[in-house]
């Protein structure tokens, strides 16, 4: 009785299995499910746009001339300095005096010493002019008329002599007011109040005219695709970039380094001073290239990717080489000219999804309808 019930029970479930085998297995007949697009997305085709071709480079903010200002005075104290680092000033205006008092003194002597060489020169001549109408008189002799004709040309040299070292002082005096050279802005000062001042001394560094200029540093072989005239822009901390211009080419390389400079005139009143470091490019040329949107293009692993979609709808992951960037369009290589390209939700495609293609979307009517 025992084994009858036990092969009965056996049977109820080998029968039980195959039955719910028969029923988990699909019918042959049943239809397969369509896949279900994963996202909505647009497409775009590259487009031909015009790039700059431009040599980055580096280089040091400079003045593009700066002068020393000195005094040619001798062992004059300074008594006033009227202009400090960063001062602007016009040409001519004075910047420090020195101490003249004594000078003065030796100018108002020598008035005196004009003037009295002023009268003996006209009494010498008052003579020479009466000898020379009694001369035939036999009143005065030959040598008396020769003796008065010698005195009134002494009287003239010592008029001469005297203006001469009264101009003698007058530059000296001029020398202890330290004037500008040229309109600009004062970028150094050493001259201070009571300091003696020397022939020679630097007293202040003058930057001509505020100009300033970048001196990019360039290898040769790139130096030789540029000129005059070429188009610059440097690169400021806060993001902005100033538009300058090439003023010229060193003729000469550095030995040492094989780098040579390229001389940049910059705008004035920007935010540089001389003596900065900046970067910055120079334009060579202008080409055209295919590109897309900046949207369009993932970075991933340090490489550029995009998401082209074929007739089946099938996005697949491509990646492509980038270059210039330009008003929100990406320089592009690798992809064919009629290439479609995933535009907007790049990010959260998948490679290999199914993707539903917006209303009006480019190349939408080729797709054979729309999920």
């Amino acid at each position: 009785m025992k084994k009858s019930i036990l092969a009965l029970s056996i049977s109820v479930i080998v029968l039980g299995g195959g039955a719910a085998a028969l029923l988990g297995r699909p019918s042959a007949a049943a239809p397969k499910a369509a896949a279900v697009p994963s996202i909505t997305v647009n497409l775009v085709a590259p487009q031909t746009a015009t790039f700059a071709r431009t040599i980055a480079a580096t280089g040091t903010v400079s003045a593009r001339d700066e002068l020393v200002v000195g005094s040619d005075a001798t062992g004059v104290r300074l008594v006033q300095v009227l202009v400090d680092v960063g001062s602007s000033v016009q040409k001519g205006q004075l910047l420090a005096r020195g101490d003249d008092a004594q000078l003065l003194a030796q100018l108002a002597q020598q008035n005196a010493v004009i003037k009295q060489a002023q009268a003996e020169l006209t009494q010498a001549q008052a003579n020479l002019e009466r000898a020379e109408r009694l001369k035939d008189s036999g009143v005065y002799s030959f040598e008396t008329v020769q003796t008065r004709r010698t005195s009134a040309a002494a009287a003239i040299a010592k008029l001469d002599l005297a203006v001469a070292q009264r101009r003698e002082l007058e530059i000296k005096i001029a020398h202890t007011r330290v004037v500008a050279p040229a309109a600009g802005v004062i970028s150094r000062k050493l001259a201070t109040v009571g300091a003696v001042v020397q022939q020679g001394s630097e007293l202040f560094r003058l930057i001509k005219d505020g100009e300033l200029e970048w001196r990019a540093e360039l290898p040769s072989h790139s130096l030789e695709r540029i000129g005059a005239g070429a188009l610059a822009r440097i690169l400021l901390d806060s993001g902005e970039r100033i538009d300058a211009q090439v003023r010229l080419v060193a003729p000469t390389i550095d030995a040492a380094t094989r780098n040579g400079q390229v001389y940049v005139s910059l705008p004035l009143g920007i935010a540089l001073k001389a003596g900065g470091h900046a970067r910055g490019e120079i334009l060579i040329n202008n080409a055209a290239a295919l590109a897309l949107p900046e949207s369009a293009v993932l970075a991933r692993d340090g490489y550029s990717f995009v998401y082209t979609v074929g007739a089946d709808r099938i996005a697949h992951l491509t990646r492509v080489d980038t270059g210039a960037r330009r008003q929100g369009l990406v320089e592009v290589n690798g992809l064919p000219a009629d290439a479609r390209v995933v535009g907007s939700g790049a990010g959260f495609v998948k490679d290999g999804d199914l993707v539903r293609l917006a209303p009006g979307t480019a190349h939408a009517a080729n797709q054979g309808g729309q999920s």
